[in-house]
């Protein structure tokens, strides 16, 4: 079924991220923003491989953070986000188009995409399944699905559990790894990237960090970012 049009209804019936979009992207320049958000960008880099000539959307882009970051390997992104606020500061940042969207009506025809892109959204949807299904209806076959999750079992994610408990991600569903692999099913080959192994800012983490993510993949599934790809099979 392809879908060209997202109705106002359908954005506004989608369940939303309640933090302020000033305050979730000043995040990002903190320090331990800074560090977490370089190891998130390498690993989705790394998991998207080669833009070369590749159309891209970031579904639930945000503030655009990872938009930009794609947009510096290659032009051709797209974001789409629900929240209005988020858009604004995206489209200032951004140098790719950005719409309004929710990831669940995705106002795209079928196989729009090369790689579509989906980072710390599937905490936030009603129905993770139909949004999966909605990324790969969007994405080409052998095109690839990218879904990044954050690990509530991971080190970072014990060390901030009251965090995680209150203010806007009360209402997050975590994903683990057997659910994420679930999603994936229906729609290709799928396999983790994983990163993030410290559990927070201390002292020396510019030496340290390297070294854990570096021994991190001794024990992936403890990283707190964990990335699904998907190669979507031809059908």
């Amino acid at each position: 079924m392809t879908t060209t049009a997202t109705s106002e209804t359908q954005v506004r019936d989608t369940p939303a991220w309640t933090a302020d979009a000033i305050d979730y992207d000043a995040w990002f320049d903190t320090p331990w923003g800074r560090y977490a958000f370089a190891v998130e960008a390498a690993t989705v880099l790394r998991a998207t491989g080669d833009l070369a000539g590749r159309r891209v959307l970031d579904a639930g882009c945000g503030t655009g953070r990872f938009s930009a970051a794609l947009a510096d390997r290659h032009r051709a992104v797209t974001g789409i986000d629900p929240d209005r606020s988020m858009l604004h500061l995206a489209r200032a940042r951004a140098t790719t188009g950005c719409a309004r969207a929710a990831v669940e009506y995705l106002p795209f025809p079928d196989d729009s995409f090369d790689v579509t892109l989906a980072v710390t959204v599937f905490e936030f949807v009603a129905d993770p399944a139909a949004a999966a299904a909605e990324l790969a209806r969007v994405t080409r076959d052998s095109g690839r699905i990218i879904i990044a999750a954050l690990n509530p079992r991971s080190p970072w994610g014990l060390a901030n559990r009251r965090r995680l408990r209150s203010a806007a991600w009360c209402q997050a569903r975590f994903l683990t790894r057997r659910d994420l692999r679930q999603l994936a099913a229906p729609h290709g080959t799928a396999m983790f990237h994983c990163s993030l192994y410290a559990p927070s800012l201390f002292p020396g983490l510019s030496v340290i960090g390297p070294v854990l993510e570096s021994l991190g993949g001794l024990a992936p599934t403890f990283g707190a970012f964990q990335v699904l790809v998907v190669d979507k099979d031809s059908r």
